[in-house]
């Protein structure tokens, strides 16, 4: 008698007695173990994960399709240890920031390289292309709409899976774009015969975080208004007498109850919704797979006259036109039109802004309506002509988007009858995108109003080639690879700007009176070789290096003969001892281990002057001028960053609790920073290599089966994160770096020698010798030092997921939280200086007249009291669903699942006050907040359907 092993990719392994029977039938069982340890890594080459010498965590497609988000990267929050997600307060399509393992550049950016189906794409936020931008960047007076970014085009219906390459060894092969971490994003690929169709509808309600005072009302001097002119030129003062019910005049001549209005937020914004619906045709053949499907998104968004719609059409083909043969093509065309982007941050345009700082007894509905019989605005605060009736800021300004996207890629590989393969890859992600900005005639702060319209053109072609082969002597396995990849990216920005309309409510742009034509253009190239070596002793030892060099056009200088190259090794390893010690405890364990160096390339027009050509004239020819703000560096090269982690994985207890840590140090260096210089040089900096930032931290994962019966089953995993960041050096003589102004100019953003990234700095009080807080006549504190209050990046992160399942029945929930961050409230500051802050009630009475004097210079001088702890803990997402039985439609219908789904549900702790933790006006930087349209909540029903 014979004992044979049979096994399969996929199945588990059965021992079968042989005796002498001539037809043998065996059936494997699928082993969804081994099927979930095969993950997507750099290049989009799928490797098993007991191989990976670095930590990979990969997110299943199906997680992000029922409680979603109109930016698929909101779905990441809370379920991959060491990802920060932070969306921006910027309504419907905003764009997201995502940072893995903290910040990993001091003068650029710190996002991840977005890759999908093995090409690398562009998700920089829209407008971030030039100076040109008109997109919010976070400047102090950059009150505008935020544009979204690329990576929120994706419909996640299409997408498979996504994979976190967290450290420099998982993404060293993308070499100078891998240095912010790297998110793999897999598109689904036809799979038999079907037809999948999912619906999704979500209702969304604003959530009013403002807690203000509402025992004295509009007004100032504690005096009500007497005259209709009093009060609508105090529009935004809450420093009037007690609400005691009377009537009282108000901006537009009408008398009304002075009595407290607490409902304006919720009287502004609407009930919004989202309906999502997609509908996928999967065909098998002979000689390949395909899948086509459309999907169409359709956003009514809470803040009124917004929306976003978004259509995308895929096509993904794998064939096998000849034996040995394989070809993978797959399109995305993405259209997308967003209306009236609301404005973030200051007043001027921004509904958002003026709804929230309304004086606590003015009802928000006695602004309407918002014109008069001239189409002029209706001013409720004519002593401040920029504060924009709410009403008018959100349907009569416009601020519009239109894009059209193509995402596309082909890969052919073809493997000898030797084992060698030879694979060619091509892909491009290309897209136009026009912006329409108008203020209208009629404006108050601009009666003659205004228009921009900027085109851009983007074009990024991505080309790579890889050769590789196995060999194998004795018991150990080597695979080298070898690799070439090229890219070309083109950005062009055309800007058109017009000023006094000269038909009022005509909005073209021949229509205005001055005109202005600018146009910004960026050409760039890198050519990189690379290659790996795969070294496996049985299934216990596996060892991986690679090595890439890059060439960099934006390091070119003419005349000169720079180092254009930069080399980037990596070298990572896993040893599998579970292959060794058996206990019976252990199903499976591993230590991991690697070593990296990535980089940072230079943006255009860093190391050389480039001019432009204006829309003036003198003489018929037009003037020219020097489009660089700081001096170029001609001698200027690559940024770098070394990483080192180390790591375990288990399964334990029959693979009833898994474990998951890491242990990293990432250290940064030649930063590209723009030194302050002297504005005698006629430039604000100069472009330099100086600089130094560390990260260090802990990734923890822990999930496991809590309970496992015939028809009920609970699953729970959680994960964290620590991160320690430090910026060990800037420029010499240089002590601090500024990031940011807030609008207030009494909060900061900098980064300073010794401190971590991104500190909050804010006014403290002036000390007498002996500590005594110092004041001035009117008895209110004197400014102080401008002191660091502490990072607005996390330190902390975690994610708390739980599923049950009980027959056709299942409930999942998600609770997360950061903790550690800061944030400057200009809320709270406007708060004082408007008397709308709980704080101002504090002698009120006593101060009198001088209240509202006292508070403001309070706010102005000691502004520490508007930095928060950013810290929270949400109830982030809650899905309740049932699988229909096939057998209630006579098996026609594979599958259908009917779920109840919630977003954003509720806070289960925060330490703001009248803000969001999370509230940010630009997806650049956190710990800035101001004017952003209020935290949401989504719920609604999802249906999934597969026939």
């Amino acid at each position: 008698m014979q004992f044979w092993l049979f096994s399969y990719a996929g199945f588990q392994t059965k021992e079968v007695a042989i005796g002498s029977q001539a037809i043998i039938n065996i059936v494997l069982t699928e082993d969804t173990k081994q099927l979930t340890e095969v993950v997507v890594t750099a290049l989009g080459i799928k490797k098993e994960r007991r191989a990976l010498g670095y930590s990979v965590t990969q997110v299943a497609g199906e997680t992000l399709t029922q409680a979603r988000e109109n930016n698929v990267l909101n779905s990441l929050v809370g379920k991959v240890a060491g990802l920060d997600v932070s969306s921006t307060s910027g309504g419907a399509g905003a764009a997201t920031s995502v940072t893995i393992r903290g910040v990993s550049s001091l003068g650029q950016s710190s996002q991840p390289l977005y890759v999908i189906n093995g090409v690398p794409m562009e998700s920089e936020p829209v407008g971030r292309f030039s100076a040109n931008s008109v997109g919010n960047s976070g400047g102090q007076y950059d009150n505008a709409p935020d544009r979204g970014d690329a990576i929120s085009n994706l419909n996640p219906d299409d997408i498979e899976s996504i994979s976190v390459l967290k450290g420099a060894a998982a993404a060293a092969l993308y070499g100078y774009r891998a240095k912010g971490g790297v998110i793999l994003i897999t598109t689904k690929s036809g799979k038999g015969n079907s037809i999948e169709f999912n619906s999704n509808y979500v209702g969304e309600q604003v959530m009013d975080r403002t807690d203000w005072q509402y025992i004295y009302g509009q007004g100032t001097n504690g005096q009500k208004p007497t005259t209709q002119l009093a009060a609508a030129s105090t529009g935004g003062s809450s420093w009037g007498a007690k609400l005691d019910g009377s009537n009282v005049i108000q901006f537009d001549g009408v008398s009304r109850p002075y009595t407290a209005q607490k409902d304006n937020i919720e009287n502004f914004y609407r009930t919004g919704n989202t309906f999502t619906n997609t509908l996928a045709l999967n065909k098998t053949f002979e000689g390949g797979v395909i899948r086509v499907s459309g999907s169409d998104l359709h956003n009514n968004s809470v803040v009124p006259n917004s929306g976003l719609n978004r259509q995308n059409f895929t096509l993904s083909a794998t064939l096998d036109p000849i034996k040995r043969l394989v070809i993978d093509a797959r399109f995305n065309y993405i259209l997308e039109q967003a209306k009236n982007r609301p404005m973030v941050s200051d007043g001027a345009g921004n509904a958002n802004y003026n709804a929230a700082f309304l004086p606590t007894s003015i009802n928000i509905k006695d602004l309407e309506p918002w014109k008069d019989a001239k189409g002029n605005e209706i001013l409720y605060n004519t002593g401040n002509p920029y504060a924009t009736n709410p009403w008018f800021a959100a349907y009569e300004f416009i601020h519009n988007t239109k894009k059209d996207r193509l995402l596309s890629s082909a890969n052919a590989k073809y493997t000898f009858d030797n084992g060698l393969f030879l694979q060619l890859r091509a892909g491009r992600d290309a897209y136009n995108e026009t912006y329409l900005g108008v203020t209208p005639s009629g404006t108050a702060y601009d009666l003659d109003g205004g228009f921009t319209e900027q085109l851009t053109n983007f074009s990024d072609i991505n080309v790579d080639g890889l050769i590789g082969k196995s060999f194998k002597v004795d018991e150990i396995s080597i695979t080298p690879n070898i690799g070439a990849s090229y890219r070309r990216t083109k950005v062009s920005q055309t800007t058109n700007q017009g000023g006094s309309f000269q038909i009022p409510g005509v909005y073209t742009l021949s229509n205005t009176g001055g005109k202005t034509v600018s146009v910004t253009q960026s050409d760039q190239e890198v050519q990189s070789v690379y290659g790996t070596l795969e070294i496996t002793y049985k299934d216990i030892l596996y060892l991986t290096g690679s090595g890439r060099s890059d060439w960099f056009s934006t390091l070119a200088t003419p005349g000169r003969d720079n180092k254009l190259s930069v080399f980037y090794p990596a070298i990572s390893g896993s040893f599998v001892f579970s292959e060794l010690w058996k206990p019976s405890f252990l199903s499976f364990g591993k230590l991991r281990a690697g070593y990296a160096v990535v980089g940072q390339g230079a943006l255009p027009f860093k190391t050389q002057l480039y001019y432009n050509l204006r829309s003036e004239t003198i003489n018929g020819s037009p003037i020219g001028n020097i489009v660089n703000s700081s001096i170029p560096n001609p001698s200027l090269f690559a940024s770098k960053a070394e990483e080192f982690e180390v790591g375990t994985e288990m399964r334990l207890f029959g693979d009833r609790l898994n474990l998951d840590l890491t242990w990293y140090s990432k250290k940064s260096s030649d930063e590209i920073l723009d030194v302050p210089t002297s504005t005698t040089t006629g430039y604000s900096g100069a472009t330099l290599n100086i600089g130094e930032l560390q990260n260090k931290g802990v990734e923890a994962l822990v999930s496991g089966v809590i309970l496992k019966a015939k028809d009920f089953s609970w699953t729970s995993s959680i994960n964290g994160s620590y991160n320690d960041n430090k910026v060990i050096t800037l420029a010499p003589g240089t002590a601090s770096q500024l990031l940011a102004t807030s609008r207030s100019n009494v909060g900061f953003l900098q980064n300073i020698g010794g401190m971590a990234a991104g500190q909050v700095m804010a006014y403290d009080f002036k000390y007498d010798a002996n500590g005594n807080i110092l004041k001035d006549t009117n008895g209110a504190p004197e400014r102080g030092e401008l002191k660091a209050y502490g990072s607005a990046y996390s330190k902390w992160t975690a994610g708390w997921n739980n599923e049950f399942s009980y027959k056709g029945v299942n409930l999942s929930f998600l609770i997360d939280g950061k903790w550690g961050g800061k944030i400057f409230s200009a809320t709270d500051y406007y708060g004082y200086v408007f008397g709308l802050h709980q704080a101002t009630l504090e002698n009120r009475d006593a101060l009198g007249i001088n209240a509202a004097n006292y508070y403001t210079t309070y706010a102005n001088n000691v502004s520490k009291q508007f930095v928060q702890d950013a810290s929270f803990i949400k109830f982030r997402q809650l899905v309740l669903g049932y699988n229909f039985p096939a057998k209630l439609f006579n098996n026609k219908i594979k599958g259908l699942n009917l779920s109840f789904v919630g977003r954003n549900l509720f806070i289960l702790m925060k330490k703001t006050d009248n803000i969001d933790p999370e509230s940010s006006y630009n997806a650049t930087f956190p710990g800035m907040e101001l004017g952003g349209v209020p935290p949401v909540r989504s719920y609604g029903l999802n249906l999934s359907v597969k026939l």
